[in-house]
């Protein structure tokens, strides 16, 4: 009667397992809303519209520059005076070392005067690095928001199938024991393990759960495939990132340094188009990885940015220096 009694129970614990086997991994695979979370897309991008002062862009031709700024290679560095007219100063520049070399009060005065107007462009000019880092730095967050929240639903999943690994392994053990017939002592150990075994390969590895993602203005996107001209990032700016003598090797520009950092750690080089799509175009459904790729993207290039400041600290350096 025991016996009887153990072999059904064991029978509807195998079917049970089998159930949830099958409901988890088909659950997986499922879509999670996003409007659960309450997130807007958009919510990183700015609230208007940046308008750029057109006496300030940068000049292009920057062999044509450096060949036509003789008396300015005498008291700045290559790389200050392409800084110059990266920040659209250049003009101002050689104005202000003209105006010093009149010691007159005329002179000192149109001196102040051009100083000033170079400071303030040049503070602008900051608000703009800061502006576009904490946009990047806010896309980071929000990527990494919905990671989390996918990664804590993933997790529970785990937690579970591991659990019922456990549970099935055990009773099977202790079926087999208490059944004296050694054939139904061999078909309880094998299907046991079995189903065991398939619970242990999803918590290895889990098809997890995904989630729609849309970042219509992406920040990712113009370094990506770098256009002629940037609708995301300023001209002074782009002008930074394009400009090969930037680099540290002064070989590639910075474009192209971080698209191959990019490839060489975070992601596969022989993408396919559907995720070149994904990450760099208007979004999709993602996962949990491909959210912690793109946060982690965010972030790289949000350190590129911020590191432009250390070019502007050389720039005002020379400026100050300036007799």
């Amino acid at each position: 009667m025991i016996l009887t009694l153990m072999n059904k129970l064991w029978k509807g614990l195998l079917c049970a397992a089998a159930l949830f086997f099958f409901a988890v991994s088909c659950q997986n695979s499922r879509q999670v809303s996003h409007l659960k979370l309450n997130v807007p897309s958009q919510y990183c991008a700015p609230t208007i519209p940046y308008r750029y002062n057109a006496s300030f862009l940068p000049y292009q031709n920057t062999d044509s520059i450096l060949s036509n700024s003789q008396e300015l290679a005498a008291r700045m560095s290559v790389h200050d005076i392409l800084m110059a007219n990266a920040t659209g100063t250049l003009g101002l520049t050689n104005e202000l070392i003209k105006a010093r070399k009149d010691s007159s009060i005329t002179g000192r005065i149109k001196s102040l005067e051009i100083s000033n107007r170079i400071q303030d462009h040049l503070f602008l000019l900051s608000t703009e690095i800061a502006g576009i880092s904490a946009e990047l730095d806010c896309e980071g967050e929000r990527a990494d928001l919905f990671a989390g929240y996918l990664d804590n639903i993933n997790n529970k999943n785990t937690a579970r199938l591991t659990g019922a690994s456990i549970v099935v392994g055990a009773l099977a053990t202790v079926a087999a024991v208490m059944v004296n017939s050694n054939a139904t002592q061999n078909a309880i150990s094998i299907g046991g393990g079995l189903v065991s075994a398939g619970l242990g390969i999803l918590t290895i590895k889990p098809s997890g759960k995904k989630i729609k993602f849309v970042h219509e203005r992406n920040v990712l996107e113009d370094i990506w495939f770098a256009p002629e001209q940037s609708g995301i990032y300023s001209p002074f700016m782009w002008y930074m990132l394009k400009e090969r003598r930037f680099s540290n090797n002064q070989q590639e520009p910075l474009v192209q340094t971080i698209k191959a950092r990019w490839n060489k750690f975070e992601l596969d080089q022989n993408m396919d188009k559907a995720t070149i799509q994904l990450l760099f175009k208007n979004g999709g459904v993602y996962d949990a990885d491909n959210l912690h790729t793109r946060a982690t993207m965010l972030n790289q290039l949000q350190s590129t940015i911020r590191s432009i400041s250390q070019d502007m600290q050389s720039l005002i350096s020379s400026l100050n220096a300036i007799k």
